[in-house]
């Protein structure tokens, strides 16, 4: 077990995960800018998970794992950098941080089981409603701050924060959200500078230290996103002249977009988008900040609304996928539908497992689950393109 963080704590080796659970439908996939684009295959990939005796779902996230001393095209998909991501995932536990049950170490693959966020992804959510307003904005941007604080508490840097990375725990529910995605995550010693110099994350979120290879995390991008909307003035087409501006600190608030915006929210986006680390607000000065502590009017951000729902090739960029929540809801009721016609094979298998399953991490399964996916039924569906990528 010394070849697993804190000697293989969560770590399934009395089972494998096919004997625990019922992988289903593919949810999604990918890897961490800039090296994704270069890949034939994702580094990663995310299928819903049912457990087999309780019936609860769950996403697995299966990553290949090379061997300790094999060189990989992504060095971010290295074996020490897996592990490195399921080191950071094992103690955290917060309501607004996606969390992990367990893993497994199988056939050069780990197997990481994690929270299923039924809702998808908050940019998602926020296209579909009817409405945004800064009461909107602030009740997302606090329990974005809210996750840091945590993270940072606990020695964690995300070093991926944009709001692809923030999920729903439900459907349009913008009062429950969780961080998610710990690919680029590390623990860090107090020396920051001392402890992380890879350059990672997504260009139009990254902050300037960042591209200057030094470390220390920021958070003003998404909350720019929150009232400006995608695409924005800092999302320029040449990542040059983007990462250029970026070290430059070099923003504009005279949009018309923004003169929906309240000056307490300005102010806060102002102090945020700072080049330099030490004069950038922590997430304790954010949290006591006027527009996060003092009522202030909900004022409609109309034009914000419009522009987060995008036009021209956006939007079309948009409408031409399922949502997360389309693919989880079509997943979730594709095991039903196998579960039904199941039945029988379902009732041998929660038999013949009842006495392997982990007793401190198996929770009591919830009032309306679906029944439980037998392998066998698992297996004969058809395969989807990435799981050709194994």
């Amino acid at each position: 077990m010394s070849d697993y963080p804190e000697a293989g704590r969560k770590l399934r080796t009395d089972a494998t995960v096919e004997e625990v659970y019922a992988l289903g439908a593919l949810l999604g996939q990918g890897g961490g800018w800039p090296y994704a684009a270069k890949l034939s295959c994702p580094p990663s990939k995310v299928r819903l998970a049912t457990d087999l005796l309780l019936g609860q779902q769950w996403a697995c996230k299966i990553m290949r794992l090379p061997r300790g001393d094999k060189l990989v095209e992504d060095p971010m998909a290295g074996r020490a950098a897996i592990m490195k991501e399921v080191d950071v995932l094992l103690d955290l536990d917060h309501p607004n941080v996606v969390g992990m049950r367990e893993y497994f170490v199988q056939h050069h693959r780990v197997y990481l089981i994690m929270e299923l966020m039924r809702g998808g992804e908050l940019l998602d959510a926020l296209q579909a409603q009817g409405h945004y307003s800064e009461g909107d904005a602030r009740t997302i941007f606090r329990q974005l701050i809210e996750a840091l604080q945590y993270l940072h508490s606990k020695g964690v840097v995300h070093r991926d924060v944009k709001l692809k990375n923030l999920l729903l725990v439900a459907p349009g529910d913008i009062t429950r959200i969780k961080l998610a995605d710990f690919g680029f995550a590390r623990k860090v010693s107090k020396r920051w500078s001392n402890t992380l110099r890879t350059v990672c994350g997504t260009p139009g979120y990254i902050a300037p230290e960042i591209v200057r290879n030094a470390t220390q995390p920021t958070f003003g991008a998404p909350s720019r996103k929150m009232f400006y909307g995608p695409p924005c003035d800092l999302c320029d087409k040449s990542e040059p002249r983007l990462l250029r501006s970026i070290m430059a600190g070099k923003y504009s608030l005279d949009d018309p977009v923004w003169e929906e915006v309240s000056g307490e929210a300005k102010d806060l986006v102002s102090k945020l988008l700072v080049v330099d680390p030490a004069s950038r607000l922590t997430c304790q000065q954010v949290l006591e900040h006027p527009w996060m502590t003092q009522p202030t009017p909900d004022t409609p951000l109309q034009r914000a609304h419009s522009r987060l729902q995008g036009s021209g090739s956006f939007t079309w960029r948009l409408r031409r996928r399922k949502s997360l929540e389309e693919r989880i809801s079509a997943a979730l009721s594709a095991s039903r539908d196998v579960s039904v016609r199941s039945g029988a094979a379902n009732t041998s298998v929660r038999s013949e497992l009842a006495g392997r399953a982990p007793g401190s991490s198996a929770a009591a399964s919830p009032p309306g689950s679906p029944p439980a996916v037998p392998p066998s039924a698992a297996a004969a569906a058809p395969a989807s393109p990435a799981a050709r990528c194994e």
